[in-house]
């Protein structure tokens, strides 16, 4: 069963493990991760997000999931943590640059709005800049 939770110092070595498994060639930001929410099967870690502090602007910088994370209300709910824990914190907004037409519809439903960046994806760069007021 797949349950959304803050990380915790105890989920450290999971969570390594897990951005090491979906992205090799990445090395993980600890200071990052502590701001993550995760998805987790049991113990184990099968999906993340997590925000870059500025102040008050958090920049999303993780999200990763496997295949066993199905569908998108599972994301929608870790979202829905992620905002909670980041205006806990002071973080008044948040902001993603989005490299794909699919990424910014599932962040359209995550309530986003596109802020910048040109209206066309193309390429493997993030084209648009993408974000959402946590003071509302």
């Amino acid at each position: 069963m797949l349950k959304v939770e803050g990380y915790t110092q105890p989920d450290e070595a999971s969570v390594i493990h897990f951005i090491r498994k979906v992205q090799a060639h990445r090395q993980p930001e600890m200071e990052i991760i502590k701001r993550s929410v995760l998805i987790k099967d049991g113990l184990e870690v099968v999906g993340m997000v997590s925000y870059e502090s500025h102040d008050d602007l958090g920049m999303i910088r993780y999200l990763l999931y496997d295949a066993r994370v199905a569908g998108v209300d599972i994301i929608v709910e870790m979202f829905f943590e992620l905002y909670k824990k980041a205006y806990e914190k002071g973080i008044k907004k948040l902001t993603a640059q989005i490299p794909s037409q699919e990424v910014g519809t599932l962040f359209e439903l995550l309530g986003f709005e596109a802020v910048g960046g040109r209206a066309s994806f193309q390429g493997n760069a993030a084209d648009v800049v993408m974000s959402i007021a946590l003071d509302k």
